[in-house]
């Protein structure tokens, strides 16, 4: 089963859904900048504040996730003192 997640996250993670999710939360910025929030979506300013919110939590953890596994994946050098 594990196998058959990895694929379908694989698969959902394209450049063209990326894409899409920025050209999405662009979109609703320049709504939000006219003034025209209400002919975009029908949620209440609260309601997207809260996403937005956690949409930037989200982001910032997949950020978090993405350093710390670089972090671990880069090796350490360690200095040896050089015997006389």
């Amino acid at each position: 089963m594990g196998l058959n997640t990895n694929m379908t996250r694989h698969l959902m993670m394209t450049d063209a859904r990326l894409a899409w999710l920025l050209d999405s939360i662009d979109e609703l910025h320049t709504a939000i900048a006219d003034g025209e929030l209400a002919s975009v979506t029908t949620l209440s300013e609260a309601e997207v504040v809260g996403m937005l919110h956690e949409l930037m939590y989200t982001a910032r953890e997949a950020l978090d996730e993405i350093e710390a596994q670089r972090t671990a994946q880069t090796p350490r050098l360690k200095l040896i003192r050089k015997s006389s």
